[in-house]
């Protein structure tokens, strides 16, 4: 762009400012430009938030990788997790029972998983005593050690246990807390889990089991899918609720950068024996909330961006009014031998130079916006969010992104007053003089 083009388009935009109404339309232009890209950049730095704190709580609360086997039963987990936990990278590993199981605390009666994990080695997994709002882990760990008294088992206990012809022996169990507020229970509180398939009848097949398990710990992991259904009891009780031996679920695995998971993954298939063990990592655990959120991202920036389009709509009128008002300086260029490109490059820049003014502006804001709503922790939905406040996080990506879109909106909607200013010739503009 030559020095002479940048000298003509600032002078026409600081005249511009001597007339009113001129004046006015660009300042709603460039308000209007910076209104977009900070509602916009606060709408993705609050996605970018939503995000990043999933993505933080399922990997403290959750294992980084699973190693299942497809065919047959996985009775050797120890004789894995020696193999796993010899590759570098990887800090710890555990098995863990999975089974979906119906918990009943008084009257109260909820749907859960139970995870029977090993007490000293699941810790290294997902450590509880960080995530404990009461309890402790210790007395999960080592049921004898704990100071708290297991409370009254209630009358629909009494009558299950009479039906299932249970003993009343009661076993630690961690309860998530929203789990733990459906149940009503608090630490000490006392409860019967019933699975559908546990013991074998005198027939052969599979009947129902029920055991009494007192609650020693109740956990929070921030994610309320976690926090309502998980369940948590010694791997060795679950064993002998549901009766599978040494047959574990998966073996849980965690490593020290989550971000090479992927490269991780095939070492530890590799080192496992590879078929029939497959390994799931965290992406795939949690890849339709991940893509959920991708997607509600995407839909809200393809939204969101039409305000920036109707906005540099008052760049046209900006721009139109001005190449009107410089019609008679417009022809004197034409017959002084300038050519279309230098008259389209005047106005052009004219349009950008708005645009920037709002982009900077809009970014400014837009920073203000996401400080404040920091500071106001402001309230959502657990239920549907996972979080009971909302994150923000200012990402440059998110910044740049919206930036750079807004930037090339402006300098695209230049085009047509910048195309028919070009259009003025001599004769036109000078018809009157």
């Amino acid at each position: 762009m030559s020095e002479f083009v940048r000298f003509v388009a600032l002078r026409y935009l600081w005249q511009s400012r001597k007339k009113g109404a001129l004046s006015f339309i660009s300042l709603i232009s460039v308000l209007g430009i910076a209104i977009g890209v900070a509602t916009l950049i606060s709408v993705m730095s609050v996605m970018d938030g939503i995000i990043a704190k999933t993505e933080e709580t399922v990997l403290k609360s959750s294992s980084h990788a699973n190693v299942y086997k497809l065919v047959g039963s996985f009775d050797n987990p120890y004789e894995i997790i020696e193999k796993v936990k010899k590759i570098p990278g990887v800090t710890a590993a555990s098995p863990v029972v999975y089974r979906e199981a119906l918990l009943m605390a008084g009257t109260k009666v909820s749907g859960a998983v139970v995870n029977g994990i090993d007490p000293k080695l699941h810790p290294g997994i997902c450590n509880f005593s960080e995530m404990m709002k009461s309890g402790s882990y210790d007395c999960f760990e080592n049921p004898g050690n704990c100071a708290e008294k297991p409370g009254q088992r209630g009358d629909q206990l009494e009558a299950v246990n009479d039906f299932l012809d249970e003993n009343s022996e009661l076993h630690p169990v961690l309860l998530g807390s929203d789990l733990a507020e459906k149940l009503n229970a608090k630490v000490g509180t006392a409860l019967s889990v019933v699975v559908s398939k546990g013991r074998v009848s005198f027939d052969g097949d599979s009947a129902p089991a029920s055991e009494n398990f007192t609650v020693v710990g109740i956990f929070e992991t921030g994610m309320y899918d976690n926090d309502s259904r998980n369940a948590y009891m010694r791997l060795q009780d679950v064993k002998e609720l549901i009766q599978i031996d040494d047959n574990v679920s998966f073996v849980s695995t965690r490593v020290e950068n989550p971000g090479d998971i992927e490269k991780m993954r095939l070492v530890m298939h590799d080192a496992a024996g590879g078929f029939p063990f497959s390994v799931q990592d965290w992406r795939d655990l949690y890849k339709t909330t991940f893509k959920f959120y991708a997607m509600q991202k995407t839909i809200m920036f393809i939204v969101l961006i039409f305000i920036v389009l109707v906005a540099s709509f008052g760049i046209i009128s900006t721009l139109i009014m001005l190449v009107i008002g410089k019609t008679r300086e417009v022809s004197i260029l034409r017959s002084l031998g300038a050519k279309k490109s230098v008259i389209v490059g005047i106005f052009m820049l004219d349009g950008t130079i708005i645009g920037a003014f709002g982009n900077i502006l809009g970014a400014l804001l837009s920073v203000l916006m996401c400080l404040v709503l920091q500071k106001i922790e402001f309230p959502l939905s657990k239920e549907i969010y996972s979080f009971s406040t909302m994150p923000v996080v200012m990402s440059f990506s998110s910044f740049a992104g919206v930036m750079l879109s807004t930037f090339f909106i402006s300098v695209a909607v230049t085009l047509y007053p910048s195309l028919r200013a070009a259009g003025i010739t001599p004769v036109e503009g000078l018809a009157h003089e």
